[in-house]
């Protein structure tokens, strides 16, 4: 999908690791988000993820989407500057 300018794949992801209330280490379904600085997907900017029952209420295409897009929103001023770093160190 394309957001704000930038293109984020999201994939399914059934190992993803988080600390429960009990502080162990349980293993969750989820989605791994990476975002790139176009479709092309030569420079990734971001790798994260979200697991259902921590970053998601429920295993959800729509809600891992909204995620995505509240994550992308609070860390866009980074991401264009680590593009325009990016731009000049690759000239």
């Amino acid at each position: 999908m394309k957001y704000r300018g930038f293109f984020v794949k999201i994939t399914t992801d059934n190992n993803l690791h988080r600390k429960n209330k009990n502080g162990e280490t349980v293993k969750c379904k989820g989605f791994t988000i990476e975002v790139f600085s176009d479709e092309s997907e030569k420079l990734e900017i971001d790798v994260f993820s979200a697991a259902v029952d921590f970053e998601l209420l429920k295993y959800s295409l729509e809600e891992v989407i909204q995620f995505a897009k509240d994550y992308i929103d609070s860390e866009e001023k980074e991401y264009q500057r680590m593009i325009d770093e990016f731009s000049r160190n690759s000239k």
